[in-house]
């Protein structure tokens, strides 16, 4: 039997019903309205052009992918909180003179049936609308094939197409898993809570050996798949950008102290979980505390801290020797996936000395006349400094290079279009007037001849290498 809580529950007018529901429908309206004129006018644009059936086929598996996250994870969740209601005392606890939940207590119990469905819809569309934005990975994993046999990686030798295709669907199904539990778990907790299987009553508190079995199964079937994510992490760490511009991929770090350490927090996350069941039947909640408690710990040092300490005090000092092999694995990856293998290429010794003679040099003038003179990785500052005009125009960081014909020849040409550079603006010029109406665009266009330099002196008769910009 259970006992009515005091207090009554505010109850909404028709009219108050009915003006919440219109705006409801106002607000869908304007969050869905454009998505389904976009995917009308995207549906037409692919049918015209005979791809109908391409863009179908992303619309099925966004619509498939939305509903089947949507209800594994809303399920996961509906399913732990009916069990948690379900498994709840035969007495709900009356609400004592210091309950300051007693209100809202009285508010959930008066509508269980709506709140008990509220979260796991809630939580399950937001998931199907995130997860069905990564259709592409979807459609990879659905049409996985290995790559070439030789293409596997040097650390696990496994194929590259496990990389490409599987690994990541993989990670998104725990993904999805974890947001689940974790939503599940706090959704319980506070079912058997407002339901009297936890109580909170002096000092100490109370739960009742239901709550403890499921919450205990939750954490532990949590930590089981936290397990299985660190098993799978070891491959993620062969795609790894920490050494990035100097190569990417798995350094020394990552194999001789991360790779470990995955393996470690692998044990101990088992240990834990296996801690989380025996909680079961035990009594004393100090243990899976301090299984908790091992874990945090665990992460923090073995699977940060010592990988930091590696990094810093091994290889920083010696990085040429220690990371020379994964340099290696790097170029090796790099010229398979260009096709630049001994299979396709043939490579020759030059041994520096020139086979040509001064008299047949002339016979490659057009060869020598094209050679590139000037860098467009560095040239921008010395456009900016000859050909800015205006201290709110810039070019970019990186220019480009094209070919135009002059006086009948192709030639390479620097170039790089005049640029808005809105943060040289200063003074009147930041006004809204200005930024919206005269400052607006860049102006011009600027190319340098690729391989002609101008010498210019000082006083001193120091000579002076600058590029030869014809200007716009």
């Amino acid at each position: 039997m259970s006992v009515r809580p005091p207090g009554s529950v505010p109850r909404l007018s028709r009219r108050s019903k009915i003006l919440i529901g219109i705006g409801v429908a106002l607000i869908v309206l304007l969050l869905v309205g454009p998505r389904l004129i976009d995917t009308y006018i995207s549906w037409e644009w692919f049918k015209s052009l005979g791809f109908g059936s391409v863009y179908s086929t992303v619309l099925w598996t966004r619509i498939i992918t939305f509903l089947v996250v949507g209800l594994v994870v809303g399920g996961i969740i509906f399913a732990a909180i009916v069990l948690a209601y379900r498994m709840r005392p035969v007495f709900v606890p009356m609400a004592g003179e210091h309950d300051v939940l007693a209100r809202y207590r009285a508010l959930v119990m008066s509508r269980r049936k709506t709140f008990g469905l509220a979260v796991p819809v809630l939580v399950g569309l937001i998931s199907g609308l995130v997860a069905q934005s990564d259709w592409q990975m979807i459609q990879l994993f659905l049409h996985a094939k290995p790559f070439d046999d030789s293409m596997n990686d040097p650390q696990f030798d496994k194929n590259i197409g496990f990389y490409a295709f599987e690994l990541p669907f993989i990670k998104f199904v725990l993904t999805w898993l974890f947001v689940a539990l974790i939503v599940s778990f706090f959704a319980s907790l506070v079912t058997h809570y407002l339901f009297g299987g936890i109580r909170l009553a002096g000092r100490s508190g109370s739960l009742t050996r239901a709550a403890r079995a499921q919450l205990a199964i939750i954490a532990g079937v949590f930590l089981l798949l936290k397990a299985v994510a660190y098993w799978f992490d070891r491959y993620s760490l062969l795609s790894s950008t920490d050494k990035y511009p100097m190569f990417t991929g798995a350094g020394y770090t990552d194999i001789n102290a991360v790779l470990p350490s995955k393996m470690i927090l692998l044990a101990i996350a088992v240990i834990c979980a296996a801690v989380f069941f025996a909680a079961i039947v035990l009594r004393d909640l100090r243990i899976p505390a301090l299984a908790v408690a091992l874990m945090v710990f665990s992460s923090v040092i073995i699977g940060a801290v010592y990988p930091l300490i590696v990094e810093q005090f091994s290889v920083k000092p010696n990085a040429a020797q220690k990371e020379a092999e994964y340099i290696k694995r790097n170029i090796t990856a790099t010229r398979a996936a260009y096709g630049i293998t001994d299979a396709n290429v043939d490579y020759v010794k030059y041994a520096g000395v020139g086979t040509k003679s001064p008299q047949d040099v002339p016979a490659d003038e057009t060869t020598v006349e094209n050679l590139r003179l000037l860098d467009p990785n560095i040239l921008s500052p010395t456009f900016t400094q000859q050909m800015q005009l205006k201290n709110f125009y810039g070019f970019p960081k990186t220019l480009s290079i094209d070919r135009y014909m002059v006086d009948g020849e192709l030639r390479d040409f620097i170039v790089a279009a005049r640029g808005l550079n809105p943060q040289s603006l200063t003074g009147n010029q930041t006004d809204w007037i200005n930024q919206h109406t005269v400052y607006t665009h860049g102006n011009g266009f600027v190319a340098a001849q690729a391989n002609t330099i101008r010498t210019g002196g000082d006083e001193d008769g120091d000579a002076r290498r600058l590029p030869r910009l014809p200007g716009e």
